[in-house]
């Protein structure tokens, strides 16, 4: 796994003019791990609790999805 210096460093490879990630996790309608708490509440890992909001969005809630597609796109900077 990567240190956090290299993750930032790769995000302002990928993403050289945006700091997207950064405005999003400051802003204050952000709350830090309310998808991960929703996903273990209901007895599911992260990975597997995305997994099943982005294949039926239709069926959940907007907030949900879109916390799950933000998820998606955080674990595809670590890979």
């Amino acid at each position: 796994m990567d240190s956090q210096v290299i993750r930032r460093a790769k995000m302002r490879t990928a993403y050289p003019n945006s700091n997207f990630i950064q405005d999003i996790v400051e802003s204050p309608k952000f709350r830090k791990g309310a998808f991960t708490k929703k996903a273990k509440s209901a007895g599911h890992t992260t990975a597997r609790f995305m997994r099943m909001f982005l294949e039926n969005p239709e069926d959940f809630d907007e907030t949900t999805v879109r916390q799950a597609r933000f998820m998606k796109t955080l674990v595809s900077f670590n890979k």
